[in-house]
């Protein structure tokens, strides 16, 4: 992982340096073949580690496939992962695309439970409830609560989702 010192948040600074190796890690991941966010956090919601993962309409799914899995195995290896919630994908999906997202959602699970993660797949409308309190949250909403909600914005709503997730891992996780 990446270390990040002193990442702004709204009025609140983080510093990773605060925090011991082996305290639990929450990590969140939108799952898109144009841009796979994925959000690592602290227990106590600083951001460790944050990844736009893009890969290109010109290349072969399982090429895009193996880009992606490149770019998110290092999860297995994050000390004191607690756990990783993945957003499930859209029933709205239609034709390939539908298939396409499938795919992509199956071959991470399977990529997470070779590698003995544990993982939750969280439904969209559950995710945008979670953040907004609505099911029925467009992207624009999701960007607008999470700023709102955690003092923390992001350009991306990809990211913002991502977030949204390690948030709910990490709330969920202090709750059981």
């Amino acid at each position: 992982m990446r270390k990040r010192k002193g990442v702004i948040r709204g009025k609140q600074e983080c510093n990773i340096s605060k925090g011991f190796i082996s305290d639990p890690k929450f990590v969140g991941l939108d799952l898109s073949y144009v841009a796979t966010g994925l959000i690592v956090l602290d227990s106590m919601g600083c951001i460790l580690e944050q990844k736009l993962i893009g890969t290109s309409s010109k290349n072969e799914t399982e090429d895009r496939l193996i880009k992606i899995e490149n770019e998110i195995s290092f999860i297995p290896k994050i000390m004191g992962l607690a756990s990783v919630y993945v957003e499930g994908p859209s029933y709205s999906s239609q034709g390939n695309q539908m298939l396409q997202m499938g795919a992509l959602n199956f071959f991470v699970r399977i990529f997470l439970r070779k590698n003995s993660v544990n993982f939750e797949i969280v439904a969209p409308p559950t995710l945008k409830k979670f953040v907004t309190g609505s099911g029925r949250a467009n992207k624009k909403d999701m960007l607008h609560s999470v700023s709102k909600k955690w003092h923390i914005d992001f350009k991306d709503h990809n990211l913002a989702d991502a977030y949204g997730l390690a948030r709910m891992a990490m709330e969920e996780y202090k709750n059981e």
